[in-house]
């Protein structure tokens, strides 16, 4: 057992769990410790043969948590745990899941399962600076913060703009180049409260959606989006667009966002890209 705080710490406990050649690991925390751990595993290759993961929802934000695992808070997922292992580990339902690989201008290469750009990482900054450390941390301030940025979508307040300028290419095909509401690349079923916004079709590993800034019919169609419902409405044309990929280039130089980290591109002039970097194994309880 390992207690970590930063990602020199998350390396340490790996290389050492590398080295006693532990072939299970039981992460206990929120979706950047769990974005932490994959980084290491991928990135340095601390075991011989990759770790099956089991995740229990120990941070602010637990979309990972959420999807791989069974729903209910950390006492409760723990005790189903210590029920698992009483009988036996092997009894557990496993899951294989693709991991995102990110290489963003200026930074190390991360590994993660939920990406976001334009009003998702601004919400992320939004909610880290005015929330996290409050009264409002946790779900409160999560809710008060997509309540926020549908008001301001609404009523198309100046004052709090939730769109960003991004060049796409998705499978080397570009984009047309927008100022885009919403852009996200996701290996998860569904993120928050159920939600699966995805409707693309193909087998590519990596799920991607975007809305264009100001696009038509939102409030009538976002409902069905949101849970993966496309409507006949829901063109390229109006604004909408998913698909299942390969690969995503992204140009642009505001700040995106991985499993809730914040990242800074380093230039605009260089491609931000997401390939799948590999699959991973997670029991659920």
């Amino acid at each position: 057992q390992q207690k970590v705080q930063t990602p020199q710490d998350v390396l340490e406990a790996l290389l050492e769990f590398g080295r006693k050649k532990v072939n299970l690991l039981i992460i206990s925390g929120g979706d950047g410790t769990v974005q932490a751990v994959l980084t290491v595993l991928f990135q340095m290759k601390p075991f011989v043969t990759q770790p099956q993961l089991i995740v229990l929802p120990g941070g602010t934000t637990n979309m990972i948590a959420g999807d791989v695992n069974v729903s209910g808070n950390q006492d409760k997922v723990l005790r189903r745990l210590l029920q698992l292992m009483q009988k036996s580990i092997d009894s557990g339902t496993r899951i294989q899941k693709p991991i995102i690989r990110l290489q963003i201008p200026g930074h190390d290469v991360k590994y993660g399962m939920f990406f976001g750009a334009a009003g998702i990482s601004q919400g992320i900054q939004y909610y880290r600076e005015n929330m996290h450390n409050g009264s409002m941390g946790g779900f409160p301030g999560i809710f008060l913060t997509l309540v926020r940025f549908l008001w301001a979508i609404v009523l198309r307040h100046r004052k709090f703009p939730v769109s960003a300028r991004l060049t796409v290419s998705v499978n080397g095909q570009p984009l047309q180049p927008e100022n885009y509401m919403l852009l996200f690349v996701s290996t998860l079923g569904q993120l928050f409260w159920g939600l699966c916004p995805f409707w693309g079709k193909g087998s590519g590993p990596l799920l991607f959606t975007a809305v264009r800034a100001r696009p038509r019919f939102l409030l009538r169609l976002l409902p069905f989006l949101a849970r993966g419902r496309k409507l006949g409405s829901a063109t390229e044309e109006n604004g909408y667009y998913s698909y299942n990929t390969e690969q995503i280039e992204l140009y642009t130089g505001d700040s995106v966002a991985l499993d809730g980290e914040i990242y800074t591109p380093r230039t605009a002039d260089e491609p931000i890209l997401l390939q799948c970097g590999g699959h991973v194994t997670f029991i659920r309880l």
